[in-house]
């Protein structure tokens, strides 16, 4: 238990993007706080986190206002804050699209007022973009295809790492360990974390506050912790969902003719998938 219950003491389950910048910046926004972020390896990103990839978009493209407004705060961090901007690369990002999706994420720019640079373009027009490299794409039924030129990547991997040490800095304890079920005290409120210990009971970490960031083992960490309170289980509110991922090694002059390519996401007809150079 936290040695001073008037202070708040916060227990961050999971390593992972959203755990990691919890921490971080509960680490900011409470510095008297006491902070413990657990996650089941000894080096971060855990390996089998989604969080550990070579690259993920950093866009405030989407046709919902909701995301698209916390997005755009998000992408201003990846362009300004010192502890992000290293990672991030504003490679811009095109989306073919038999929908309509690219004049709503516009509409929403709009609606927020914010400065964007977007702009709808036929096939034709897409044929002579970027020296012809997308010419042979299929653009069966397609009308509108988005360019954002502000979107871009980060790098995945060294971001998190680079936030997890920042947090480490400002006091957040990092515990290695697998969580076996959470703890509820006697209101029914959640009060810990019980960690998996081999052959013997594991230890208990407690705070006045538990986050979940445990991604696709949430279900299942509820439904082990308290099997029977219905209120408490993910059900349909929850869908775990994986992505097959390939990587090809270019050439040197393919590197020449790639390197200023931007994200490439097809999502017309029976073609779904996306390319990142």
């Amino acid at each position: 238990m936290a040695k001073n219950p008037s202070v708040d003491s916060y227990v961050v389950v999971g390593g992972g993007v959203f755990g990691a910048s919890t921490a971080y910046h509960l680490s900011k926004s409470h510095p008297e706080a006491s902070i413990t972020l657990i996650d089941r390896s000894s080096s971060f990103p855990c390996p089998l986190a989604a969080s550990n990839d070579e690259n993920k978009i950093v866009r405030a493209d989407y046709g919902s206002i909701f995301y698209c407004e916390l997005a755009l705060k998000a992408r201003e961090a990846w362009q300004n804050d010192p502890l992000y901007k290293p990672y991030y690369h504003q490679s811009g990002m095109v989306v073919v699209d038999e929908s309509d999706i690219g004049r709503r994420i516009i509409k929403n720019y709009e609606t927020l007022k914010a400065h964007h640079e977007c702009e709808i373009v036929g096939p034709n027009e897409m044929i002579k973009r970027y020296d012809g490299l997308f010419a042979d794409a299929d653009y069966d039924r397609v009308k509108d295809i988005f360019i954002n030129p502000l979107s871009g990547w980060a790098e995945a991997t060294p971001a998190v790492r680079n936030v997890i040490d920042a947090a480490i800095k400002n006091g957040v304890k990092y515990v290695e360990g697998d969580v076996d079920t959470l703890v509820f005290g006697s209101s029914g409120n959640c009060t810990g974390v019980k960690l998996k210990g081999g052959d013997s009971e594991g230890p208990t970490l407690s705070g006045n506050k538990v986050i979940l960031s445990t991604g696709a083992g949430t279900a299942r960490l509820l439904a082990d912790s308290a099997p029977d309170r219905k209120n408490l289980q993910v059900e349909d509110r929850i869908t775990a969902a994986a992505v097959v991922t390939g990587f090809v090694q270019l050439t040197d002059e393919q590197m020449r003719r790639f390197k200023d390519a931007p994200i490439f996401i097809h999502a017309a007809g029976d073609v779904l998938g996306m390319l990142m150079f």
